[in-house]
């Protein structure tokens, strides 16, 4: 395990390796999913998603729990509510909204967290983490969120060009990165301005075998009583 502090804030980011022991077993579970278009879930995703096991789920939760506790703050926690999936980056870099050419918050909130846990063999295609440049903000929180807003609006007057956003230009300066590793899992507040650094698409990205596969978790906590 290592935490690395990104930018700025020092914002955590803990990366396992061997997380699961087995990805094999979840790359074959992904293989006989259905999925969807995310666009179809309300989300901004660019590519598919799918039903994850609740078994899987329910023991990253337990895995990351303690080291939420440990590693970011906020004493000990209990969750209050997850949902996850299975994710595949299926959307060429030309054909991607101007939202998802920049990097993104999950919520602006500091008390949920996110997980990638890298799946597939063959594809190193990692997540960075970004500061915004007109704010300086790495994190948006409730606090932050209108001024942010705020500054987003007058940048979509000029789009950002076509592209998965990878290293910095003239609006975010790229502050860490992990690279994807089979088995791999990053765990780093949901608030935590990110970008999957997708450099390509396999040539057969919607296929779980062949594709960038992660299993990702959003957990909401609450404080522990």
């Amino acid at each position: 395990m290592e935490i690395l502090r990104v930018g700025e804030e020092r914002e955590p980011v803990v990366v396992i390796d061997g997380a699961s022991g087995d990805p094999a077993a979840l790359v074959e579970i992904a293989a006989r999913a259905r999925f969807t278009d995310a666009a179809r879930a309300g989300s901004g995703y660019p590519g598919l998603l799918g039903p994850a096991p609740v078994g899987y789920l329910d023991a990253m939760v337990r895995f990351v729990l303690p080291l939420i506790a440990a590693h970011f703050g906020t004493g000990p926690v209990v969750p209050a509510r997850a949902r996850g999936n299975f994710s595949l980056v299926t959307t060429p870099a030309d054909a991607l909204s101007p939202d998802q050419r920049v990097p993104h918050v999950d919520t602006a909130d500091r008390l949920q967290f996110a997980t990638v846990h890298f799946l597939s063999p063959d594809n190193a295609d990692g997540t960075g983490f970004f500061r915004h440049r007109a704010t300086g903000f790495e994190t948006i929180d409730a606090e932050r969120l209108p001024a942010y807003h705020a500054a987003l609006d007058r940048e979509r007057a000029d789009p950002p060009p076509p592209g998965y956003r990878i290293e910095s230009d003239a609006r975010f300066e790229r502050i860490g990165a992990v690279a994807a590793r089979c088995d791999r899992l990053v765990l780093y507040r949901a608030a935590l301005l990110h970008s999957g650094l997708i450099a390509h698409l396999p040539d057969a990205a919607a296929d779980p075998r062949r594709g960038r596969l992660t299993g990702n978790l959003f957990l909401q906590c609450r404080a522990s009583a």
